[in-house]
């Protein structure tokens, strides 16, 4: 109310044919309190029509998400909403679930590792899930509403697509997010006193760089066998020990051979950050370059929520010391973490001396109690 009341203030300066202009996005101003606060420190009569004309423009390019609609379309036999948000460089697509309660629910939303595909694909006639969301909406029992994203350049059921290696990165991904995040706690109701974002493998470099974007917004991270250091560091040690590039194919039997190997690979992805032509083990030197640039802990160090680390001790994708290298550095910082180390589970949380047990399962209901706490 604050904000509005000041826009309407400066429309009055110009004129009244300004201000019922500028009264029409005095509510969108209203939500962009530093815009506001611009606005007020530089009154000059003299020059207010070309900052607000300014200021204006701005505006209109953070809040162009807010002014579109989304299709939404509720997804048959499963307990999602399909939302696209269509734009002149690709179509956003994320999904909320559809709980029975009327009352506001705080927001989860989880972030899949790795791949190309849709979080849906269709078996024999049959859409059913993928990249063990489903399991969160299962552990959440109707407490809180779940928020999943398609990747940048992936469709719903889509199985895969070149447009996928042009538009994915970090950066790209990482907006997508923020950008599904602010759409549903603008348009729908949620109770946004708390929220927790949750990103598995590839996905918790992903969250970190989300949490640090929306710091003030989102108040738990939960990063479930997903790095801590650089990926550079797995595919250092796993290069080492012979977990990777170990095979016929490679012919590199010694570990200076295979370590050297990664070295080569990584500068050459540094010479060509942005290419999306050239692919290292099946995803583009774009992808590469974005991601291993950073890491959760850098990401982290800009963020002073809660931060959760789950770790299987017998991963063989994710460098089971880096949860470890994490903890410590974030808790060195000053940073409110937890680490908790699985034994014998593997990169999706199987335990294998637990084959009884549902691993997935099991952490995501650990990550939701630390959550509710």
């Amino acid at each position: 109310m604050e904000g509005n009341q000041q826009f309407k203030t400066l429309g009055l300066l110009i004129g009244n044919k300004t201000f019922h202009f500028y009264s029409k996005i005095a509510k969108i101003i209203a939500n962009f309190p530093a815009i506001v606060f611009i606005v007020n420190v530089n009154i000059n009569k003299s020059k207010m029509h070309i900052k607000i004309k300014t200021i204006i423009f701005c505006l209109l390019a953070v809040s162009s998400l807010y002014a579109q609609k989304a299709k939404i379309e509720h997804l048959p036999d499963l307990p999602y909403d399909k939302y696209e948000i269509q734009n002149k460089k690709d179509t956003l697509t994320f999904y909320l679930s559809v709980t029975a309660s009327k009352e506001k629910l705080p927001l989860v939303v989880y972030v899949q590792g790795s791949g190309k595909n849709s979080l849906f694909a269709m078996r024999n006639g049959k859409v059913i899930p993928t990249n063990g969301h489903s399991s969160w909406y299962t552990a959440t029992q109707e407490k809180f509403k779940v928020l999943i994203i398609e990747k940048p350049g992936v469709k719903y059921l889509q199985d895969g697509s070149k447009n996928f290696d042009k538009k994915f990165s970090l950066e790209n991904w990482s907006n997508a997010i923020t950008n599904a995040i602010n759409y549903v706690l603008k348009k729908e109701n949620i109770d946004n006193r708390k929220m927790l974002i949750a990103g598995h493998s590839e996905g918790g470099v992903v969250v970190s760089r989300v949490a640090s974007l929306m710091k003030d917004t989102v108040s738990h991270v939960a990063i479930l066998a997903g790095e801590g250091p650089s990926q550079l560091y797995s595919l250092y040690k796993f290069a080492e020990d012979g977990t990777f590039f170990n095979t016929e194919e490679h012919n590199m039997p010694l570990p200076e051979q295979r370590i050297e190997y990664v070295k080569t690979i990584w500068n050459d992805i540094l010479s060509d950050p942005n290419n999306t032509s050239k692919n290292f083990w099946g995803f583009s030197y774009l992808r590469w370059s974005s991601m291993l640039k950073t890491s959760v802990i850098d990401e982290l160090e800009k963020y002073n929520g809660k931060i959760l680390l789950l770790q299987g001790t017998a991963d063989k994708a994710v460098y089971p010391e880096s949860a470890t290298i994490a903890y410590t550095t974030l808790l060195s910082k000053g940073k409110n973490i937890r680490l908790e180390l699985i034994n014998n589970a593997d990169h999706s949380f199987n335990i294998s001396d637990q084959p009884q047990t549902d691993g997935w399962r099991m952490v995501i209901e650990k990550t939701l109690q630390w959550f509710n706490q």
